[in-house]
């Protein structure tokens, strides 16, 4: 009579080393893919402030009368620029649109994993100013 082994079940090294290397690939990717999220959120709440920024500043000279205007230096402060690294403000005023009509362009400009960062709005200023006649 022949003896029959009984087959033993269950994994093998080779397939439970396999089955690791495939996990581990899965969670590099997975965990690259959270940091990049990580990073773009980041750079996203940066740009949404400076904007903020820029808006206030924007508000701030249209409330100025026209003549304050058109002597006003080209930077200005702002205490959020202090949550931005190296944060900066600029202003730029250009007169060539006309006399009565200004273009502010308003700037704001931070460093981030140590590219610097842009962030402009741009807008007309009236003698008049808005909805006055």
């Amino acid at each position: 009579m022949t003896k029959r082994r009984k087959r033993e079940e269950g994994f093998s090294l080779i397939e439970i080393l396999i089955a690791m290397v495939i996990l581990g690939i899965m969670l590099m990717t997975l965990i690259s893919v959270f940091i990049y999220g990580y990073n773009v959120l980041s750079r996203t709440k940066q740009v949404a402030l400076a904007t903020q920024i820029c808006q206030e500043e924007i508000e701030r000279v249209r409330n100025l009368p026209f003549a304050s205007i058109l002597t006003m230096g080209t930077t200005f402060t702002n205490d959020k620029l202090a949550s931005l690294s190296n944060g900066q403000g600029i202003l730029a005023l250009e007169s060539s649109v006309g006399d009565d009509i200004k273009k502010l362009t308003v700037s704001v400009t931070w460093t981030y994993r140590g590219r610097t960062l842009r962030k402009d709005v741009v807008t007309l200023i009236t003698k008049l100013g808005v909805n006055k006649k």
